[in-house]
């Protein structure tokens, strides 16, 4: 349980950082995206104006292209009017040239050739700025973000799983001292139950049989109370282990209700059954008999006086679903989920007339748990209580 919690806790807060590093990682792109959107842009500008106010026509990884439009032919003729022959060959110029006014665009990029066309009173420039080093720039800082941002990630992952184990240790030795007292305590009290139980039986003999009934049904009710504690305690250190097979479970639970006939006729309550036939499971037979038992206990329990108990099985949505129902219900609408609470009550005193220790349904849930099942209860006070049960 504790384990659990702790990698949750880790989950969690790395899942959060992992969020956090993906919105600064995001950020960071998109400014290097504009920056790098920029440069190629004041590389573009640069260029032109170097032509237009310097007269200067010796271009830098550029190639620069005027067109005009001849009356006489009546067509646009293109020249390049700039050439840097370091990174264009005059071939490899006019193909890009051509690429670009073909394009009908005023600007974007041939690979990694960008270009924009600037419209004069009477004729255009046409830029192509070979932008290789600024995209090699823009992908090197991308890299070098997203390479930190990964080792600060994994560092704050080794940090916060090893705090996990300083956060969670005070937690796990409460949990352990709770755990060895409730172990240790249901031992102890298992040898004098069994001595009180045996001496019991010998006074009955010889003694007034009431005292000694009501002797006999303390320590039958504290023999139980000891091994729901000793069920809980070993699920909670996982030592309970599930032994799955293919049964019939219609027949199964069907086996597991026969013995309720009797205790309902004899609390003067109405037990009824209907069970899906031939339903099928993979799954622990012990687990599903121990759960049926537990919730049909617990219905005909706390069922009003001459109640109803209800149970049935049925496949829902390639699902098999467990329904037990009874009349009668102490427990409010808004505080169902706390059936499932260790030594909850809603009525105490009823509780204690009934001899429920309010273990049984906590078990159930740990049973459910065990075999990954949901488990939830239904309360209408003053009405009735109803527990589900997915398989």
């Amino acid at each position: 349980m504790i384990k659990k919690a702790q990698i949750k806790f880790v989950c969690l807060t790395m899942s959060i950082l992992f969020g956090v590093f993906g919105v600064l990682f995001l950020t960071t792109t998109l400014i290097s995206n504009a920056a790098r959107q920029q440069n190629i842009e004041n590389s573009l500008d640069t260029t032109v104006q170097n032509y237009l106010y310097l007269n200067d026509s010796n271009v830098y990884k550029s190639i620069l292209v005027k067109i005009t439009f001849d009356t006489e032919t009546n067509k646009y003729e293109r020249i390049i009017i700039g050439l840097d022959h370091k990174f264009f060959t005059q071939d490899q110029a006019e193909r890009l040239v051509n690429n670009a006014i073909d394009s009908n665009y005023n600007k974007g990029k041939i690979g990694k050739i960008c270009y924009k066309k600037y419209d004069l009173n009477h004729n255009s420039l046409l830029v192509l700025v070979d932008a290789n080093d600024i995209y090699s720039v823009y992908s090197s800082s991308v890299l070098r973000t997203f390479l930190a941002l990964s080792i600060s990630f994994i560092v704050l992952f080794c940090i916060v799983y090893g705090m996990s184990y300083k956060i969670f240790k005070p937690i796990q030795d409460s949990f352990l001292s709770q755990k060895r007292f409730i172990s240790n305590a249901s031992h102890e009290l298992k040898t004098p139950v069994a001595i009180i139980s045996a001496n019991a039986d010998v006074l009955k003999q010889d003694s007034n049989p009431q005292w000694i009934d009501n002797i006999k049904s303390q320590t039958s009710r504290m023999s139980g109370l000891i091994n729901d504690m000793l069920s809980l305690t070993k699920m909670d250190e996982g030592i309970t282990k599930t032994n799955n097979e293919n049964f019939c479970l219609s027949d199964e639970i069907v086996t597991a209700t026969l013995p309720f006939d009797a205790l309902a006729f004899e609390r003067k309550k109405r037990l009824l059954i209907n069970v899906e036939p031939d339903i099928f499971y993979h799954g622990d037979k012990a687990c599903v008999n121990q759960i049926v038992n537990i919730l049909l206990d617990n219905a005909i329990k706390h069922s009003d006086e001459q109640g109803e108990i209800f149970l049935e099985l049925k496949k829902e949505k390639n699902k098999n679903v467990l329904t037990v129902f009874n009349t009668g219900s102490d427990v409010p609408t808004e505080q169902s989920h706390k059936v499932f609470e260790r030594f909850y009550r809603s009525d105490s005193s009823r509780s204690r007339e009934t001899g429920g220790s309010g273990l049984g349904l906590s078990i159930a849930k740990g049973i459910a748990d065990l075999n990954k099942w949901k488990i939830r209860a239904e309360s209408i006070q003053g009405e009735s209580m109803t527990i589900i049960v997915t398989f």
